[in-house]
Parts: structure tokens; sequence; C-alpha cells
């Protein structure tokens, strides 16, 4: 019974440990897909003049953010 009283205590004392992260909603995951998705056609090497001017708005959408 103490031990957990300590343990209570510590963790009070301490503060929880912040690293549990609540998992990622729907929108919060298509979102993070789609990022991604951007990020691996700009990566590419040859790319089409379309897809240039698409990276170069992804690109000014992300500064702005």
């Amino acid at each position: 019974m103490t031990e957990r009283l300590l343990v209570a205590a510590l963790c009070f004392w301490l503060g929880w440990p912040e690293s549990v992260k609540p998992p990622l909603t729907p929108f919060q995951l298509q979102v993070k897909a789609k990022e991604e998705s951007k990020s691996e056609v700009c990566k590419k090497k040859k790319k089409s003049n379309t897809v240039k001017e698409l990276c170069k708005r992804w690109n000014k959408q992300q500064e702005v953010l």
C-alpha cells in the first residue's frame, strides 16, 4: 500500500510521462497520408512540368502553415 502511495506521489511530483500520445483521428490520418504521398511524388527525380508546378504550390502552402 505504501509503495503505491510513493509511486503516486512521485508521478504527481515529477509529472506523468507525456510521451503517451492519443491516437490520430480518421481525418488526421487522411491528411497525413495525403502529405506523405505528395512528398513521395516531389522526391522523384524525373518530374513532368505539371508535377513541378504542383510541388511548388504545395511548398508554398507548407510555408504559410
